[in-house]
């Protein structure tokens, strides 16, 4: 079994995982997804291989859970600079109005910024979830088959 049909296995179960079916759905359609595509003496090879991927997908989800190893610093860095300078801007009488705005602005896009950083952690925390039940999956088919 290649890695592209365990990640598609893979994938197929997290998004089945995501919907209202429940986990006994997608579990069933998982373990029968991995051992339809495979002979009888593959099967433990291809189980190691989806534990493998699986762990390497939680270490990379937790590498991305910190909102500070991405463009968020940089968008966070460019939305207090602008509201700085709009703060600035507010003290001058002729640029009362454009300071204003950039005010605003950067008060908003920071909001939709804070917005977005707790969206993707929630959403990585649910993934490495599910990715831990992967593990416990087929840490149970591998006892059964041993």
């Amino acid at each position: 079994m290649n890695k592209e049909s365990i990640d598609e296995a893979i994938e197929f179960y997290v998004t089945e995982r995501m919907t209202p079916h429940g986990k006994k759905k997608a579990l069933s359609h998982f373990l029968a997804c991995l051992y339809l595509k495979q002979q009888r003496e593959e099967i433990v090879e291809s189980l190691r291989k989806v534990l493998g991927l699986s762990r390497y997908y939680i270490d990379l989800a937790k590498v991305m859970l910190n909102p500070f190893k991405g463009p968020e610093l940089a968008w966070l860095a460019t939305m207090i600079s602008l509201a700085v300078y709009g703060g600035v801007l507010m003290s001058i009488d002729e640029e009362q109005t454009l300071g204003i705005c950039l005010f605003s602005g950067a008060v908003v896009n920071a909001g939709y910024l804070i917005r977005s950083v707790a969206k993707k952690w929630c959403d990585l925390h649910v993934m490495i979830a599910i990715y831990t039940e992967i593990i416990q999956i087929v840490d149970d088919e591998l006892e059964q088959l041993a």
